[in-house]
């Protein structure tokens, strides 16, 4: 009842060199570094676009994510676990164990 995995929002990582990612499984991608700005300004810095969508991820889920009548709850979920396995950020996330039946779908 989180609302699903919070990266980007409640949960960042900073890593060894300062860099600032949506979580620990994002190394692939920084929105700044704290050696150059403050973490407080980077993390709502909206600017950016990943950041920016993160912050509304619901808003930009695909596929049956976007139509689960489960959205409210899980929030889309685990973004670069859909990207990793798609190449879409906003692809479903593959982990999701509920049928279409299930989310509304079917």
């Amino acid at each position: 009842m989180n609302g699903g995995n919070s990266s980007g929002i409640g949960i960042g990582c900073v890593s060894w060199d300062g860099q600032v990612h949506a979580d620990q499984f994002w190394r692939h991608y920084a929105f700044g570094n704290v050696r150059e700005r403050r973490f407080s300004e980077i993390w709502s810095d909206v600017s950016d676009p990943v950041m920016a969508k993160l912050k509304e991820k619901k808003k930009h889920v695909k596929g049956r994510c976007a139509s689960c009548c489960w959205l409210e709850v899980c929030g889309g979920n685990f973004r670069v676990r859909a990207e990793a396995s798609t190449g879409d950020l906003w692809a479903p996330d593959p982990a999701c164990y509920l049928t279409d039946g299930e989310i509304g779908n079917g």
